[in-house]
């Protein structure tokens, strides 16, 4: 689940491969295969309905599909975290916009 700027994108990735690109709620988004996440992801936030939940409901959805539990301790405690060497920093941005047609699928990766 994606956050920025007031657009919130899921995506499901499988075997480095974008399966599915959707944004919750609107429904022009919603892709096109089933089963899809689309329903998991809405009965979610549907379940939160009125609530200023924001995207809480996606997450837990999501650790309770992997059989991760973040509890208070863990929330508390050390993350682990990764610091990319400066050759491995992440190139410039290739221009995708989000131009009010939902979101920006993914691009595949450049090669050299």
């Amino acid at each position: 689940m994606l956050s920025t700027d007031g657009l919130q994108v899921f995506q499901y990735w499988r075997d480095g491969e974008c399966v599915e690109n959707f944004e919750p709620g609107m429904a022009h988004t919603r892709p096109g295969r089933t089963p899809s996440w689309w329903d998991r992801v809405e009965a979610a936030l549907a379940a939160h309905e009125g609530e200023d939940a924001g995207p809480a409901p996606v997450v837990a959805l999501l650790l309770d599909h992997l059989g991760i539990a973040l509890d208070d301790d863990a929330l508390a405690g050390p993350w682990p975290t990764l610091t990319l060497a400066e050759d491995d920093a992440p190139s410039t941005p290739r221009g995708d916009t989000y131009a009010g047609e939902g979101p920006v699928p993914p691009q595949p990766p450049r090669t050299a």
